[in-house]
């Protein structure tokens, strides 16, 4: 063998040792130059003669031999033909990603370059997350499809009942007995809260497909949250409870209405429901001027069961309740926090929840006052 084939084989098995890929070097005469050991063990050529100089003819019909009938790279390979690029699927299940790259010197084609790779278990992966997709949406759907019709299928006998409670707790009616009077307010209470369940669900159920774009416009925030307050007012005093507000006037918000209004409107409802009688709401609206930007700090809190701290990350998920909630049979579906931490997520806001359990709940939202995002939008 000539000295400078010994020197180039050399050179070269030692450039390709380097490579974490199996590598196949090429003379332009379809000799072998160099051959590393990756790619030995991956083509499984422990038995072929890849020295310098040997005719590439054995090698290529070791992989052949491995590959199943009517594979695309079977019949390269039987031409003795490396594919450009390829992933070749070998009988045992492997998978190489292989790819060719020719080499020139001043113009001439002197040899090519013949790289693998083991793929198998990143193809074996990306299946799973494939397969786990495709299981997850179909769950999805089909738990929309459940909630929405149990939801229309309940609405109605609901309305019935409501409307037959309403009925008879009228004057005309006739009168009522204490005992008739409680059976009948015990009926109202539960159909409402059953009510307030499938509005629930209802909505969760719309919220899995595609939503629609925001509109988002300028927002008075002490003027909307001195709303929802003053219609919070009867609720909390009819519960026995302390109502507090204390909203600052500011700068309006850019938002979109709609959805930060249930936002908010959930934070409260979420207070008066989970504070005994005797508790306290307090609700404050302040405006922020920072180095960072300008904005709205809104905080509602109140001196009810608290959410265990453990707990603090899990309830902004759907579905999701605190065990405490669940003990006190208190209704609701787990949807309220989620549609607020969906809120804050379109207007680039910051949510943080404060308390633990027994020691009531604090919820502060910071909502800046516009961004580049929403601005485009008009």
């Amino acid at each position: 063998m000539p000295q400078t084939l010994r020197l180039t084989a050399q050179v070269a098995d030692a450039l390709l040792r380097a490579i974490p890929e199996g590598a196949l070097l090429l003379g332009a005469d379809l000799r072998v130059i160099a051959v590393n050991p990756q790619l030995v063990e991956l083509a499984r050529l422990h038995d072929v003669d890849t020295s310098p100089g040997a005719p590439v003819d054995a090698l290529a019909a070791a992989v052949a031999e491995q590959l199943p009938p009517g594979s695309p790279a079977l019949r390269r390979l039987n031409r003795r033909e490396f594919p450009r690029k390829a992933e070749i699927r070998f009988l045992d299940g492997r998978i190489l990603l292989t790819s060719r790259r020719q080499i020139d010197v001043d113009g001439e084609r002197v040899g090519a370059l013949w790289l693998a790779e083991d793929i198998t278990e990143q193809r074996r992966r990306e299946n799973d997350l494939r397969r786990h997709v495709r299981t997850l949406g179909e769950l999805a759907r089909e738990r929309s499809e459940f909630t929405a019709r149990a939801s229309h299928e309940l609405r109605t006998p609901l309305a019935t009942i409501l409307s037959f409670c309403g009925l008879l707790a009228s004057p005309s009616g006739g009168p009522l007995s204490a005992s008739q009077r409680t059976y009948l307010d015990t009926i109202d209470r539960n159909a409402h809260r059953m009510q307030e369940m499938v509005d629930g669900l209802l909505h969760a159920s719309t919220a899995v497909g595609p939503r629609a774009e925001p509109t988002y416009g300028r927002v008075d925030m002490a003027r909307l949250l001195g709303r929802l307050t003053s219609d919070l007012l009867p609720r909390a005093t009819a519960a026995g409870l302390f109502l507090v507000h204390d909203h600052e006037p500011g700068p309006p918000a850019v938002a979109d209405r709609a959805q930060l209004e249930n936002a908010l409107a959930a934070l409260l409802d979420n207070a008066v429901k989970f504070t005994p009688r005797g508790g306290t709401v307090t609700v404050s609206a302040h405006p922020y001027d920072e180095p960072d930007g300008t904005g709205w700090e809104i905080a509602v809190a109140d001196t009810g069961i608290g959410i265990p701290k453990e707990f603090h990350e899990e309830v902004f998920t759907e579905f999701v309740r605190a065990p405490n909630a669940r003990r006190g049979a208190y209704p609701g579906t787990g949807l309220g926090l989620s549609a607020v931490r969906d809120a804050m997520r379109l207007h680039d806001g910051h949510i943080t929840l404060h308390g633990g359990e027994d020691d009531g709940t604090t919820v502060v939202l910071r909502l800046p006052t516009g961004s580049a995002a929403r601005t485009g939008h008009g």
